[in-house]
């Protein structure tokens, strides 16, 4: 049978020292590798070049020395900034599927209080629960539809856990043009509303529960539920604007441009070394571009986690 591999974030044991050093699933390993291959035939290229001495290529130290401190702190600075925002958004995402799940359970313990008991439990009280529920999953699910855009390309409203009214509500229409002249209406633009209207009627659900139950719940749990939804939707907000402000590409720019011009530089200057060896200079070459090239490839999988790589949210 095929193996079926984890979804999320790859789990390891720090302490295995082995299984830390040697896993390939979910290892920069696969993507690292041909940069380190290409530089040390680049190594063996040039070595071979100054030996018949056809040209000299080499170059001082000192030069590259300068450009490896300004490469060091964009490196630094730029895994930083992609580790910032991973666990920015995974606190956001955290906060998403806390309050769903703490107003469902509270929307139903609340509308079974004790003095509540007894009457709550008619039909159509059940109807405003399982309504509460459902819609708060629903609210969830586009939501997460949101991010996954980019790498699924699937509309909100197309997701098979709409149905009904709420399926309706979500699929575009022209009235969502008199309603939002002034902004564009493509599909994406059309799934970042969706949560929007999936919170409206949430709230328009909790709102008329003094009306579909029997004994209407406490003002002080009403409240307390609409916060859960104001909490969620701050959680959205944090990863809407995860997808919609990406790494500056100045920044982006910059730091792997110069990654590259110096990685690819380092046999050039060990050329300047009298009586190295090729062998361990292509140990070290590889070695040092495992570290460069390495680290850039993981700040690249850092800034989307939303996808279906190995170390992406599940």
């Amino acid at each position: 049978d095929e193996e079926i591999k984890k979804a999320g974030p790859v789990a390891y044991d720090s302490t295995d020292w082995c299984q830390v050093l040697f896993q390939c699933f979910g290892s920069a390993w696969p993507r690292v590798v041909p940069f380190c291959i290409m530089n040390v035939l680049i190594m063996i290229t040039v070595t071979l070049l100054k030996q018949n001495k056809i040209i000299n290529l080499g170059i001082t130290k000192q030069t590259h020395t300068i450009a490896g401190m300004i490469v060091a702190f964009l490196l630094v600075s730029r895994i930083k900034t992609a580790l910032d925002r991973y666990s920015t958004c995974r606190n956001d995402l955290n906060t998403m599927y806390l309050e769903t799940g703490e107003l469902i359970q509270n929307a139903v313990v609340q509308s079974h209080s004790r003095s509540a008991c007894s009457e709550n439990l008619d039909e159509k009280s059940c109807q405003w629960r399982n309504e509460v529920a459902y819609r708060a999953l629903i609210l969830l699910r586009t939501s997460v539809a949101v991010v996954e855009y980019f790498s699924k390309g699937l509309p909100g409203w197309k997701y098979p856990e709409l149905s009904g009214y709420e399926a309706a509500y979500a699929t575009p229409s022209d009235s969502w043009e008199r309603d939002y002249p002034s902004n564009p209406h493509d599909d994406y633009s059309n799934t970042t509303r969706i949560p929007f209207r999936m919170a409206y009627l949430l709230r328009k659900t909790i709102s008329a529960h003094d009306v579909r139950l029997i004994v209407p719940i406490n003002v002080r749990h009403e409240i307390s539920l609409l916060n859960s939804i104001d909490k969620f939707m701050a959680g959205f907000y944090g990863m809407r604007k995860f997808v919609t402000t990406p790494v500056p590409f100045p920044l982006v720019q910059m730091c792997r441009t110069i990654i590259l011009i110096y990685v690819f530089t380092i046999p050039l200057v060990f050329l300047k070394i009298e009586e190295s060896q090729i062998v361990w200079d292509c140990i070290s070459i590889f070695l040092i571009t495992y570290g460069f090239m390495g680290l850039e490839l993981v700040a690249i999988e850092l800034d989307d986690p939303f996808g279906d790589d190995e170390n992406d949210f599940e």
